[in-house]
Parts: C-alpha cells; structure tokens; sequence
C-alpha cells in the first residue's frame, strides 16, 4: 500500500512568522460556510529558509494556493497532535 500526504490547499494569508533559523511559518485563512453559519479554519504551513523563490511569492492578505506535503506529529510538551503542511508550490489567486 502506498500512501500520499500531498496537500492542495487555497486561501489568504493571515500571518508569517519567520524562526530564528529563517523558517517562515504562514498562516492560510479559509472562511468556510458549514450548516449555515460561517466559520474561519486556520492552516499552519511553512517555507525552508533556502526556498527563496517560494518565500518572495507570500504577502499577507494576498490569496494563494498552495500545494505541499502533510505531517503530522505529537506535541508531547501539551499532549496534542499537530498538522504542519511544507510548501512546495505557490500559485498566486487573482484578488
């Protein structure tokens, strides 16, 4: 069995972090509407400090699509799971 973690994913950036080893962590922002009542859904993605192409394409408010690899892992310092999508491709969303 083979299994894919490719990840297509639309929506606007709401915030970019950049660590202290030049990792840009983005923030995608999708407003869905669910059994009538709208809701915001937050994506933590990020871009390795060495994929300048990708890092000069992200602005905040600028709506993007974004194509990548999904991992997930657990936190053990607060006992939760967490989803972090790596940036492989960014296609720009007319605005």
């Amino acid at each position: 069995m083979e299994f894919v973690n490719k990840v297509e994913l639309s929506g606007t950036v709401a915030e970019i972090r950049t660590s202290e080893r030049g990792t840009n962590f983005v923030m995608i922002k999708q407003n869905v509407t669910f059994a009538g009542v709208e809701r915001t859904r937050l994506f933590e993605t990020l871009i390795n400090s060495d994929r300048r192409d990708l890092i000069d394409q992200i602005a905040v408010d600028k709506k993007v699509k974004i194509f990548g690899s999904l991992t997930i892992f657990r936190v053990k310092k607060f006992n939760i799971h967490k989803m972090l999508v790596e940036i492989n491709k960014i296609e720009p969303l007319e605005q």
